[in-house]
């Protein structure tokens, strides 16, 4: 009914918020980098960690079999962890750090399988990646020969991963097949 049901108090301004898959968890990143993990049902604080070298956070998303979290921030950087060992540790260490944006990051995406994840900027043209998360490396021909990108403003994979489609700044939503899932 569009009544706040309460507040939820961080440290500093919240830039991004995720729910786990099963809506039992709230993740929220503030802009200098803690993440905090808030039980839903008694919307407590249950874990506080600091997100590894952010600068200024942007984004975070949590993949659907809550194996990976991602964090985006300002540089362009996105760490992706192992989600478990982020309820254990304040300090936990990324199972890798993803350097190919130059630019920040505007949203961070994972496919139902949690086998891929996209993350894109809107600040330069083509700074969308693809990463392939059992052996985290960037897919590298992805979205080489393809002009009509521009500036990507959003992503998302369809329920089956089938598809994937991103928005850009010229006012289409592009749809690629994604032809290792069967399913849409």
């Amino acid at each position: 009914t569009k009544e706040c049901m309460c507040s939820l108090k961080m440290n500093g301004d919240v830039s991004a918020a995720t729910f786990s898959k099963d809506g039992r968890f709230l993740y929220s990143l503030g802009d200098e980098g803690e993440v905090y993990v808030w039980d839903v049902s008694t919307r407590d604080c249950i874990h506080k960690f600091v997100d590894d070298g952010c600068t200024h956070a942007t984004t975070i998303a949590i993949s659907h079999n809550n194996k990976y979290l991602a964090t985006g921030s300002e540089s362009g950087v996105v760490n992706i962890y192992d989600a478990g060992r982020t309820l254990t540790s304040s300090y936990p260490k990324p199972l890798k750090a993803m350097l190919n944006l130059t630019t920040p990051v505007t949203q961070t995406c994972f496919n139902h399988t949690g086998e891929l994840m996209a993350m894109c900027s809107k600040d330069i043209f083509k700074a969308a990646k693809l990463v392939h998360l059992p052996t985290l490396s960037v897919f590298a021909n992805f979205l080489e020969a393809d002009s009509t990108i521009k500036r990507v403003l959003c992503m998302d994979f369809s329920p089956h991963s089938g598809y994937m489609a991103m928005g850009n700044n010229q006012g289409r939503a592009l749809l690629y097949r994604i032809k290792h899932y069967k399913d849409f």
